[in-house]
């Protein structure tokens, strides 16, 4: 008797087959995180795409997005493997917990490698342009599409590359993406070419080869004409203080004090130097109580004497002067104890310097309708204060963009047994505008924490025409780990977006000068307490990103209905 033929499986759906598509994409996946920090191995990105697309092609849509699922996932969870540490270290977690919890954020992130190939799936189902082009749309889309708390976008990896990122300014991070994402699929195409030995293989490879070429040509002459302009502009001598204060260290009651004095120590060190004006850091200014002048009152006096704000330690939200001191500040706090210096001394940001200073602060102010279950009746504001040579207080902003659960709990005030639940989360109130603060004839874009990795909130900064951009921030959270250099790799293009130079001060971490062109001129270590001074170019910025944005990005997106309505009017001739 004849023997029935087995049913054939498709191309792919096999435990074979599957082996290689997987294989091939966790390469895929694998080698975009090896493009970021620290691993930093850029070239990478240019073609590290390849073997993702090649494991999903000829499989249906849902298997090309479970391919980029699984090489998306490879990818956020050796990016971002820092994050169970933080977890354990200060959301006291276990290590189970905080390791299912980092790969959960991998998987979440890996959506947007998911998305951009089912996008490009639905694309080829539907027009036949290339898959050089449909590609970067599907991926630009994605990209743009899926929210993160931590923003990072496929360009980042070129941080170091400066030639390649100065088409930034023409179209954002999203523009240099998109050409990257071109240049795999354009090798992807003569790898097809190749296999089915078809003719023209010269073309997507020379075109692979001119995507590069050409974007590093302009990248070179752009270059060259931001550096003169930088030549040419007046500028400021900024110091930065980098006190090597960790989190531990920054709440430990007997160490704050200390905290205070390594800050005044170091900032008089930067004066001697010639520094025009000094950054502390995001959260730097940690004292008792501060000696200060609010809005509408005509003396000094110290925050606790204030009836709404009994409770709180902050600064007043609407101080307008900030008591300074001319004693020198001691090498440790405890001498000053023994020798009974006045508070009023041992409190003052500037002791024994009068360099105007930029420091983070928490501040305060009445509002009988926060209902918050730590602090009802008062906001609490993550601020960045200037002040100037005599204490006058010449600006502040504060944060915008709070980070979820680390500084607000969402509906906690509606849910206040939240707060229960999640002892370690904040309990901040946003800023609610955008501000440049003045500083002689310049103006001073300040962001705070990780507003600088969000490109549109940057450009909503530059708006206000400043002639640089200056980070205070805290990566005290995440360790000696890569997440500082990350951060720092996010953060370095909108030096470029918007023609400024950009100054990154951290509680530790890299506290770093970027120039007009992405360049980091100095930096500090991970390790021990350090000062920096550099003399900043004040630009007047302008640039076609900051006119049009993220036009790339958005043009991809309106691809998508425009291919699908085309598609279906010639279905129905």
């Amino acid at each position: 008797m004849q023997k029935k033929n087995k049913k054939q499986k498709a191309p792919g759906l096999g435990f074979r087959g599957w082996g290689w598509r997987l294989l091939l994409s966790g390469i895929g996946g694998t080698g975009v995180f090896l493009a970021f920090p620290t691993w930093d191995l850029a070239p990478l990105a240019w073609f590290t795409l390849v073997p993702t697309y090649l494991a999903a092609k000829g499989t249906s849509g849902k298997q090309h997005f479970l391919i980029g699922w699984w090489a998306g996932t490879i990818t956020n969870i050796g990016g971002f493997w820092w994050i169970g540490g933080m977890l354990m270290d200060f959301g006291h977690m276990p290590f189970l917990p905080a390791a299912v919890l980092t790969v959960l954020l991998g998987m979440y992130q890996g959506l947007v490698f998911a998305l951009s190939l089912w996008l490009l799936h639905w694309l080829q189902r539907r027009s036949s342009l290339g898959v050089w082009l449909l590609a970067p749309i599907a991926y630009v889309s994605a990209e743009i599409l899926l929210p993160f708390v931590f923003p990072w976008y496929y360009a980042n990896s070129q941080y170091w590359v400066i030639p390649f990122i100065q088409i930034c300014e023409l179209g954002g991070v999203t523009f240099l993406s998109f050409m990257m994402v071109m240049t795999n699929a354009l090798l992807v195409d003569a790898f097809g070419r190749f296999r089915n030995k078809q003719a023209g293989l010269y073309k997507p490879l020379v075109a692979a080869v001119l995507v590069p070429v050409l974007i590093g040509g302009y990248g070179l002459i752009r270059i060259g004409m931001v550096d003169s302009q930088a030549a040419a502009a007046p500028y400021l001598n900024i110091g930065l203080v980098e006190a090597d204060v960790g989190i531990w260290e920054k709440e430990d009651p007997k160490k704050v004090e200390d905290n205070l004095v390594s800050l005044q120590r170091m900032s008089i060190e930067l004066e001697k130097q010639g520094a025009d004006l000094i950054v502390w850091p995001e959260t730097a200014y940690h004292a008792p109580f501060t000696y200060v002048q609010r809005a509408g009152d005509d003396q000094v006096r110290y925050c606790k004497d204030e009836g709404d704000l009994k409770r709180c330690r902050p600064i007043p939200r609407d101080v307008t002067f900030i008591s300074s001191s001319e004693t020198v500040p001691p090498k440790h706090a405890a001498d000053d104890r023994a020798a009974r210096t006045p508070m009023a001394d041992r409190v003052a940001p500037q002791r024994g310097f009068k360099t105007p200073l930029l420091f983070g602060a928490l501040t305060a102010k009445p509002n009988p309708e926060n209902k918050s279950p730590r602090h009802p009746g008062i906001d609490l504001m993550n601020t960045a204060i200037l002040i100037d040579a005599q204490g006058n207080v010449l600006g502040a902003y504060d944060k915008v963009y709070l980070l979820i659960f680390g500084e607000y709990i969402p509906l906690g005030h509606t849910f206040p047994v939240f707060y229960e639940w999640l002892p370690e989360g904040g309990d901040l109130t946003a800023g609610d505008s955008v501000e440049v603060i003045p500083f002689g004839d310049f103006r001073i874009g300040v962001m705070v924490c990780y507003e600088d990795i969000i490109p549109a909130f940057t450009r909503e900064v530059a708006d206000k025409d400043p002639n640089i951009l200056i980070n205070i921030t805290n990566d005290a959270w995440f360790g000696k780990t890569s997440e500082p250099y990350l951060h720092l790799a996010l953060a370095v293009f909108r030096s470029v977006e918007n023609r400024v130079p950009l100054v990154r001060s951290t509680n530790t971490g890299v506290s770093c000068f970027v120039d007009p062109v992405g360049r980091i001129i100095a930096e500090t270590g991970l390790d021990d307490a350090e000062t920096l001074l550099a003399k900043m170019p004040m630009m007047d910025g302008g640039t076609v990103y900051q006119i049009l944005g993220d036009w790339p990005a958005y043009l991809c997106l309106l691809s998508l209905p425009l291919i699908w309505f085309r598609a279906r009017k010639r279905k129905r001739r």
